[in-house]
């Protein structure tokens, strides 16, 4: 499986971008580590505003109005858990659906 995602400023201009490949997986775990990559690149640039948009539903979900006491549970529970860490951090963070 692989993964991408492009950085833009508020204005559309292209700041960078990121694509790999990575070990086995479903298309929901590609989702997960896509969005890990881009806030990682985001935060190591030096963006503190950042608005994210993805078109997989299913990730945005586990980040909004999510009950966290069985998350451990969850298959993706390692990637989750990063994505939280980053998340949490002292930034400001926009996790936005778009459909494809």
């Amino acid at each position: 499986m692989g993964m991408g995602g492009v950085i833009r400023d508020w204005a559309g201009m292209w700041w960078g971008g990121f694509s790999r490949g990575a070990l086995p997986g479903d298309a929901l775990r590609a989702e997960l580590l896509a969005l890990e990559e881009g806030l990682s690149f985001c935060w190591e640039g030096g963006f503190r505003k950042v608005s994210c948009e993805c078109d997989c539903l299913g990730a945005i979900k586990l980040f909004h109005d999510r009950p966290m006491d069985r998350e451990y549970l969850h298959k993706h529970y390692d990637v989750i858990r990063r994505v939280q860490r980053l998340l949490a951090r002292d930034w400001v963070v926009y996790v936005s659906h778009i459909p494809r």
